[in-house]
């Protein structure tokens, strides 16, 4: 059998190998290089990262500054703590290698001086680390990564830079968002002044009214106990009228307007000024699961909050007796019972010892037709948060009327 002839290539098909040959390589040179460069620059990076210029410029500062010190004696690569009951490593001692050194206070970050010794002297970084305080990612070794801008780090540095996006002027202590982690169970803590008042506040404006607060308080609005845990996907962003998408004004925008944030919220306008926002988002925050810190954290073991003899003496006097109705059904969120002693934080709708005047004038009902046929925002609220049996409108409408006499007969003894 004859064999099939080899075929045979013409000169232009050559041609044409030759040609796609030649760009072929010129792409696998250029991968090549690209490839090398790469390599180049990741040796680069490995062999001079930014903590090493930072440790170099530390050692000559301490030359400069402090000429006695054996600068060979300064430690040198990645330093870290251990926290051992709190798992946590912390590195940023690396590149902030002056932190518990005298003599350095005048220098800049990151090689200055820690600004407060006495804190640190209560609170060692041996114990304690930096994280736990400051915010940041403890284990980074860059300072993008390790004051927490990497992507889906959660916990930032709480330093002025990212207070000074929110208030430019005078920009807040975010850091006492950390402190209060631990203190949150004291009444005030030393040099915590934003915290202090949004603590303050709580108590003057009634929150536990409406809201449970370390296992206390109302069932109107959500639990608090834990809030500084929300994540941003689990807020609303949509009405606020701010480029600054962040949980922190969030906060701040709703204790302004509370129904500008969440138009079906119920919670009343608490008229509140900028500080005083911004101190109550701060306090906000800061409340957080604290199960897993060990006890020695905490300054208040007994871990609940404190009372004076006067609070204690005002809640027992509001949950018995006449006006333990009212508090029970959080009426007192908006109106006060002077007949029973009852005062209201906020104090939006009329006081209801005397509401059987106020509601003859302003509806032309009685009480009891008024409470069976509510109109208006009491419409809603009796509908959707305060409902009421029959047989307990009837109990809070003998109460009104106790109230209503006490009030008259008061003020027909003062009269001439």
């Amino acid at each position: 059998m004859a064999q099939a002839a080899d075929p045979v290539l013409s000169e232009a098909d050559m041609s044409r190998i030759r040609q796609i040959s030649q760009r072929e390589l010129i792409v696998l040179l250029c991968i090549a290089l690209i490839a090398l460069v790469t390599i180049a620059v990741v040796f680069a990076q490995a062999e001079s990262p930014e903590w090493k210029y930072y440790q170099s410029e530390f050692r000559a500062i301490v030359a400069e500054t402090l000429g006695s010190v054996d600068v060979d004696t300064i430690p040198r690569g990645i330093q870290q703590i251990w926290v051992e009951d709190l798992d946590r490593v912390d590195r940023c001692i690396t590149c902030h290698q002056g932190v518990q050194w005298k003599g350095l206070e005048e220098i800049e970050q990151p090689w200055t001086t820690h600004p407060d010794q006495e804190i640190l002297s209560s609170h060692p970084i041996e114990e304690y680390g930096c994280t736990l305080c400051h915010g940041g990612e403890g284990f980074a070794v860059s300072e993008f990564e390790a004051h927490g801008y990497g992507e889906h780090w959660e916990e930032p540095l709480l330093g002025q830079a990212i207070a000074s996006e929110y208030e430019p002027v005078n920009p807040p202590p975010l850091l006492q968002i950390r402190c209060n982690v631990c203190h949150r169970y004291e009444r005030s803590t030393p040099n915590m002044e934003y915290i202090n008042v949004g603590k303050e506040l709580v108590r003057l404006k009634g929150c536990k009214i409406c809201h449970v607060i370390n296992g206390q308080g109302g069932r109107l609005g959500p639990d608090l106990t834990h809030v500084g845990e929300k994540h941003a996907e689990e807020f609303d962003f949509s009405n606020l009228s701010t480029d600054q998408m962040t949980i922190f004004n969030w906060h701040v925008k709703h204790f302004k307007s509370p129904t500008t944030v969440v138009p079906a919220s119920i919670m009343p306008d608490l008229n509140l000024q900028t500080k005083e926002a911004i101190a109550l988002s701060m306090l906000m925050m800061s409340w957080r699961d604290d199960s897993h810190l060990p006890r020695r954290l905490f300054p208040n073991l007994e871990l609940k909050d404190e009372q004076t003899p006067e609070e204690i003496a005002r809640d027992e006097r509001m949950l018995t007796g006449d006006g333990a109705f009212f508090a029970k059904f959080s009426c007192f969120v908006c109106h006060s019972i002077e007949a029973f002693e009852i005062q209201s934080p906020t104090n939006k709708g009329p006081d209801l010892s005397w509401a059987p005047e106020d509601v003859r004038t302003r509806f032309n009902k009685t009480v009891e037709e008024f409470l069976f046929e509510p109109t208006g925002t009491m419409k809603i609220i009796l509908e959707s948060q305060i409902v009421l049996t029959d047989e307990q409108k009837w109990e809070a409408i003998n109460k009104i009327m106790k109230a209503y006499d006490i009030v008259k007969n008061r003020e027909q003894e003062k009269a001439p």
